[in-house]
């Protein structure tokens, strides 16, 4: 035990020492914490719209308005043809065309089949999608206030588009899903890259051999070099947490000592694959690379930007390996859904599982790379 406390000691003076090492440990994590969450905005702020009018009435009039008093769009007035939208489409001057059909009004109040042509600039997927919603809930309150003066009218037709009730995101702010994923992301940041350069970095300068005719075993070697960046990996979660509640106003819905507990684990995970990356070698530039590598996999893979569920078979395969998807999970179902231990015990046992492979190959391996 008191080898092992010398080596923490050692550790950590290096660490406070290396002024590099602590911008990349401390400053860089909380500049990209805050600093990401307002720039990858999945929010809209506005959209630019024309209109086809055919129909020309009070209710299609009445229509234009309502999206020209929204905040959220930018008029462009009412345009001849297809032709013309199409052309400002093409030079990216509108992102959505609605087209009123000739008797639009009429066949409302007839209760005949009345269709809104709805067309999006579709080269950003993401915007259109979110663009089309935006139109269709514009459209839904419309109906919604003209629903009582239609039923006088007679008509039938008049009905209200489905009401969207969103359970944990209630008012589907993007932030309270990519705050929590960032910090996924710090947390392996802090774990895999900064701990694969340590061993690595020991073999270029020379002390690894100092250490490896030392009467120190391997297992207290690794243990002493892991614990202080799990410590300092764990502040940064609770930092992180903390900003998180006071700058984005997120707070853990669910358990916090859960939250704590997993996440310990996670680092465990990190901290295991950057020494065993540190270990098989032989520059920092090599393990920089293929923490990358493997950074950018676990990220595209951890259903972060994308869902997992619609993703291909091949990639779902490929995911069971990915520590980063479990944790994910836990945060999602903790901080947003307030889950306890039993809905997150799979999580728990595959992560834990992996810690135990992980960091015995990372010792095994520090062994071959001795001989």
């Amino acid at each position: 035990m008191r080898i092992i406390l010398i080596l923490i000691k050692k550790e950590f003076l290096q660490v406070f020492r290396n002024t590099l090492l602590m911008q990349i440990l401390i400053v860089a994590p909380l500049v990209q914490f805050l600093l990401f969450p307002f720039t990858a905005d999945y929010e809209i702020k506005t959209l630019n719209i024309a209109f086809i009018d055919h129909d020309r009435s009070t209710i299609t009039r009445e229509m234009r308005n309502k999206f020209e008093y929204s905040k959220y769009f930018i008029s462009h007035g009412l345009l001849e043809a297809k032709k013309e939208a199409e052309a400002l489409m093409l030079n990216d001057d509108i992102d959505i065309l609605i087209e009123f059909p000739a008797n639009f009004e009429k066949n409302i109040m007839t209760a005949a089949p009345a269709t809104i042509a709805i067309t999006a600039n579709a080269i950003n997927s993401v915007k259109a999608g979110i663009g089309v919603g935006y139109v269709q809930t514009v459209l839904g309150e419309f109906y919604e206030d003209k629903v009582t003066e239609w039923g006088a009218i007679g008509s039938t037709s008049a009905k209200l588009l489905p009401t969207n009730i969103y359970w944990y995101n209630e008012q589907m702010n993007y932030k309270n899903l990519i705050v929590p994923g960032i910090l996924v992301i710090l947390v392996t940041l802090i774990g895999a890259y900064v701990t694969a350069l340590n061993i690595v970095r020991e073999k270029e300068i020379g002390t690894i051999e100092q250490i490896n005719v030392s009467p120190i075993q391997k297992w207290q070697f690794l243990v002493g070099k892991m614990i202080p960046f799990w410590i300092l990996g764990m502040a940064e979660f609770l930092l992180g947490l903390f900003l998180m509640k006071i700058v984005f106003d997120i707070s853990v819905q669910g358990s916090l000592p859960v939250l704590i507990s997993v996440t310990s684990i996670y680092l465990l995970v990190m901290l295991g694959l950057g020494f065993f990356i540190s270990s098989i070698s032989t520059n920092q530039l090599q393990a920089m690379f293929i923490v990358f590598f493997l950074f950018i996999v676990f990220v595209l893979l951890s259903g972060l930007f994308t869902p997992i569920e619609g993703m291909p078979q091949w990639a779902k395969y490929i995911n069971y390996l990915n520590p980063m998807s479990y944790y994910m999970d836990v945060i999602k179902l903790i901080v947003l859904k307030g889950s306890g231990i039993d809905e997150i015990k799979m999580q728990i046992s595959v992560l834990s599982g992996m810690a135990v492979i992980i960091n015995a190959a990372a010792l095994l391996s520090y062994r071959e790379a001795r001989r």
